[in-house]
């Protein structure tokens, strides 16, 4: 029997541990490890280590102790750097050294080979707490971000020089290194690009462009997901740029996910990372390229060379995320029957029973997110009009706390980045 530590237990690593028992036909013991015993992944292992992902001596210690034979996460950056460390030291496959985890996980590394290899991105400096306060001839809005946070944790959009200070101190507090970049924002169509490199041939899955709440001015909550992008990009350019960053990092069967900025023939790279999408992004690239990724991802780490074929599935998908009021989560009411009815092809529980949601700002706050598919635009925001009529996210009184204005189509201006 193998055994397989997970870290982190999100709703991504369920889909990640039922994968690895497909994979070893059930003859597999799996071992998860994350600082909070309230994750919904734990009932899904075999066993719960409470231990912290980024703590790398104790991760490894534990590993060590119960000589496990592979290690893996999935879709989320920060524990990527562990596992290729205990991974390493213990001499266990891996896809990822630390180093190339550092240079595609730190923005500061990430954004100095960006401009060495010719990768389109935007004007940005690098400060720590002794920054003397000048900037180069920056035009703002301006956005600040910790080098190596997680979840757009720290991230805000500033509009003035007024704004700067509160925003860098922030992101200071979500920074493990102590660096925060500064750079200048660009106008346009965000598209989160997923890419499979298979052997060293980055392989195109799917283009969506990530909407983001309207109200919160100052940070980049991702609402939803919506396909095709609407916007007028060249699925050539975007494709030549994946490639670009493959050669560069000298990447090599592994997925690859790329944020980027377009409009019009312009082109900027944001960030990338050797992995999947978070928010259940694996089961959207399902649905729209056919290429099961959490497999193809489970079968590359244990050593096989898997192909993909990506063919279109659907004309029109849409990825929506619940967010809430603040208050006691308890459930959310009406996914299953709209599944059953079509209404929505699949959806996505993020909280547990009990959990205190305090905000909407980050991935972090969802309650839960789900995918409707169609033959065309109007047939999907039918669809999600539907759904969000239906929905309703109970707290622990029994009162709908889910933020149904964020899926009023009716207001064009919530999809505007």
């Amino acid at each position: 029997m193998k055994k397989v530590m997970i870290l982190a237990g999100g709703n991504d690593q369920i889909a990640l541990m039922e994968e690895i028992r497909r994979y070893f036909k059930g003859d597999v013991e799996i071992l998860l490890v994350d600082m909070s015993d309230k994750v919904r992944a734990i009932p899904f292992a075999d066993r719960f280590l409470k231990i912290s992902t980024m703590d790398k001596a104790a991760v490894l210690a534990a590993a060590r102790e119960e000589k496990i034979d592979y290690i893996l996460t999935a879709c989320g950056d920060q524990p990527l750097s562990t596992m290729a460390y205990v991974a390493t030291e213990m001499g266990l496959p891996t896809y990822l050294t630390e180093q190339d985890v550092r240079d595609l996980t730190n923005k500061r590394f990430m954004k100095d080979k960006m401009v060495q290899s010719g990768i389109p991105t935007a004007k940005h400096i690098y400060i720590d707490k002794n920054w003397d306060g000048k900037l180069p001839e920056f035009e703002y809005p301006l956005v600040v971000k910790p080098v190596d946070s997680n979840g757009s944790k720290g991230v805000k959009k500033v509009f003035a020089q007024a704004d700067l200070e509160k925003s860098l101190k922030e992101a200071f507090q979500y920074s493990l290194s102590g660096d925060v970049i500064i750079e200048e924002f660009k106008q346009g169509e965000e598209l989160s690009v997923d890419v499979y490199v298979e052997g060293t041939t980055a392989k195109l899955l799917s283009i969506t462009a990530s909407k983001k709440i309207q109200e919160n001015k100052d940070s980049f909550t991702i609402i939803q997901s919506y396909y095709p992008a609407p916007t007028d990009y060249k699925e050539e350019r975007v494709l030549e740029i994946c490639q670009k960053i493959v050669d560069a990092w000298h990447l090599h069967d592994t997925p690859l996910l790329v944020q980027m900025i377009q409009k019009g023939d312009s082109y900027n790279v944001l960030e990338f990372s050797a992995r999947m999408g978070g928010g259940s992004k694996y089961r959207l690239i399902q649905v729209l390229s056919g290429v099961d990724i959490m497999k193809v991802y489970v079968e590359m780490v244990m050593g096989k060379k898997p192909q993909v074929e990506p063919q279109k599935q659907y004309n029109n998908a849409i990825m929506s995320y619940i967010y809430c009021y603040p208050g006691v989560y308890k459930s959310v009411k009406g996914l299953d029957e709209l599944k059953e009815r079509s209404v929505i092809l699949d959806y996505f529980i993020y909280r547990g029973p009990d959990s205190v949601i305090e905000k909407s700002n980050t991935s972090s706050d969802r309650a839960a997110g789900f995918l409707v598919v169609g033959d065309s635009l109007e047939e999907v925001e039918k669809k999600l009009a539907e759904a969000n009529a239906a929905l309703r996210v109970l707290n622990d009184k029994g009162e709908d706390i889910m933020r149904h204005d964020l899926f009023n189509i009716k207001n064009h201006k919530i999809f505007i980045i």
